[in-house]
């Protein structure tokens, strides 16, 4: 004959071991289910010829800035020191643009609205001037409230800013004629510089917010 008190200990370690069944059975679910809902919900890393179709070109190798000393829209100076630390996405253009420049400005505004606080802690919308003639950092600084607090903007002298726009792949020239308020021909293509300060990419114009948002997850997993 079984002795109650032995019959209630074997019950008690019975609905323990049950306990710690389920238990480890549903951690293993909720491993399982946490691990298909991340690999279903993450962005997909694109491949080159994919990037390509989406208007964007990432280098096999990040390459190294040019040295150079530029002043930002706040007046301080900007060397390569300066592009560490974030995502830089650098249009190049001028205050005086007709077109391609507000319009583009205005894509990255949207894009740069859309982002989380914390992303847009990680990534900084960079106008370069490429009319330093007629670009100061005070005129920069106020054509750039236009569009976003955050958005910041380099200009300097000539060779300076030609030396790091086509450090960038982004060469200029002023258009003929016009006097004073003369054009300037440039690229409407923006330049992706990764946190360590490497230019590792370009998005071809034109530049939209889906565009961004489909390539920005490779660069940033591959770069």
């Amino acid at each position: 004959m079984t002795h109650p008190e032995s019959f209630n200990t074997v019950s008690a370690q019975r609905k323990r071991g049950i306990h710690i069944t389920v238990t480890i059975v549903l951690l293993a679910a909720i491993t399982f289910v946490g691990g298909f809902f991340w690999a279903f919900t993450r962005e997909r890393v694109l491949s080159a010829e994919e990037l390509q179709a989406n208007g964007a070109l990432l280098f096999e190798k990040a390459r190294q800035m040019p040295e150079f000393s530029l002043l930002n829209d706040k007046s301080e100076s900007v060397s390569r020191a300066w592009f560490k630390g974030q995502w830089d996405i650098v249009f190049f253009g001028y205050t005086f643009c007709p077109d391609i420049c507000p319009t583009t400005l205005a894509t990255l505004k949207q894009y740069y609205d859309q982002l989380t606080p914390e992303q847009q802690a990680q990534t900084r919308i960079v106008l370069a001037s490429v009319d330093p003639a007629r670009d100061n950092s005070k005129q920069l600084h106020q054509y750039l409230q236009f569009f976003h607090p955050d958005f910041r903007g380099v200009t300097g002298e000539f060779l300076e800013v030609y030396r790091f726009a086509t450090g960038l792949g982004a060469p200029f020239k002023k258009a003929p004629g016009g006097g004073d308020n003369y054009l300037v021909d440039h690229s409407g293509n923006v330049a992706l510089i990764n946190p360590e300060g490497h230019f590792v990419g370009i998005l071809k114009s034109p530049v939209s917010v889906e565009q961004i948002n489909r390539v920005m997850p490779t660069f940033e997993a591959l770069r």
